[in-house]
């Protein structure tokens, strides 16, 4: 069920979405661990996550030259708990200075082929996103989503105009279709070690292994045709919330895993075209009200909550916690999205690729 749905007439905690802390590491460490090899761009290793927040926290200060990839993570936390039960991440400039590689899909039928390429260099990554297993029956994955998209209309010239999103493919414990196929025997490796080892995509590895000739799709395996642009059974939720933001897909597919990457054009997300600015004032009667994704701050003090919150002739009603969670005084505008309120676009059809 829809937790706008669920949430009608009850009172549903506040859930807090933040920047990343180094203060964060363990509880992240935990989180990651629930993955189980589906979250690879979060290795489940203290040092590489450590790494990771120190990125973020130059990143969201603002402190890096102009010209170099920027990764904003952040966490989503139960504000009532203060447990650390989500994250989700954007990246810049990706393939700027660790090259990107993946397959592009050419042609139809017997004359399809993969060739190996690295044409999303300098776009902008939206991924990481990874929801505690406990919470997913409440739909705050999808306010965990939307959070990153309210980031990047905080700043737009610094998040590119081209938005990609990277979906697991065909993978797991077991292997992967595309990557027992293609790479095991040259790596020696079964595929999740690779996927840990190769997150990195080292170009003087990578220049070893990856294929110089385009591939015909008709002469692989069945089971290799099958997986091509097709997401793991635990992402076709993201997926689907990629394609209510206007994503589709893009034609390529990841190198290892043959996971689909879909694509948008960041001035026509969905979630910034719905969502509204508007002055926040404290109310008990909030809790009787939507279901809301409300931001604030800009990027280096970014910001949201996930709490129920009524729309009144002065601004948005919000609970004193909401507010204070936000760190906004009674007044202040803030950025709002509900799905009460959303526009009615034209859905745009998923690219699907053909099986042969």
């Amino acid at each position: 069920r829809r937790y706008d749905e669920m949430s009608k007439g009850q009172q549903q905690a506040d859930y807090l979405i933040r920047p990343v802390r180094m203060s964060d590491a363990s509880a992240l460490l935990r989180l990651v661990k629930e993955a189980s090899g589906g979250l690879s761009s979060l290795q489940p290793r203290l040092d590489f996550l450590k790494a990771y927040i120190a990125d973020s926290e130059t990143s969201f200060a603002g402190e890096k030259p102009v010209d170099m990839p920027e990764t904003f993570l952040l966490v989503m936390i139960e504000a009532g708990s203060d447990r650390l039960i989500g994250c989700a991440a954007v990246k810049t400039r990706i393939g700027e200075k660790v090259p990107f590689i993946n397959f592009d899909l050419e042609g139809q039928g017997k004359m399809r082929v993969m060739r190996a390429s690295a044409r999303f260099k300098g776009a902008t990554e939206v991924g990481s996103l990874f929801l505690h297993p406990d919470y997913r029956a409440t739909g705050l994955g999808r306010y965990l989503a939307k959070a990153r998209y309210l980031l990047i209309d905080n700043a737009p010239q610094r998040f590119g105009d081209l938005i990609i999103s990277e979906l697991r493919g065909i993978c797991g414990s077991e292997g992967s279709p595309l990557y027992d196929h293609l790479f095991a025997d040259k790596l020696d490796l079964d595929f999740l070690e690779a996927d840990a080892e190769f997150y990195g995509r080292n170009p003087d590895t990578l220049g070893t292994i990856v294929p110089v000739h385009p591939i015909s799709t008709a002469a692989l395996p069945r089971d290799v045709r099958a997986s091509l642009g097709q997401p793991h059974p635990s992402g076709r939720g993201a997926m689907r919330l990629l394609q209510d933001e206007g994503f589709i897909f893009s034609g390529t597919i990841d190198l290892f895993d043959a996971g689909p990457i879909m694509c948008v054009d960041r001035d026509t997300i969905r979630t910034v075209q719905d969502s509204v600015s508007l002055p926040l004032w404290p109310s008990p009667t909030a809790r009787q009200g939507e279901l809301s994704l409300i931001s604030a701050g800009s990027v280096s003090d970014f910001c949201a909550v996930v709490t129920d919150a009524c729309e009144s002739e002065n601004g948005l009603l919000v609970s004193v916690q909401s507010l204070h969670l936000l760190g906004t005084l009674p007044g202040e505008p803030a950025k709002v999205w509900q799905a009460c309120r959303r526009t009615h676009h034209t859905r745009q059809p998923s690219l699907q690729i053909a099986q042969n």
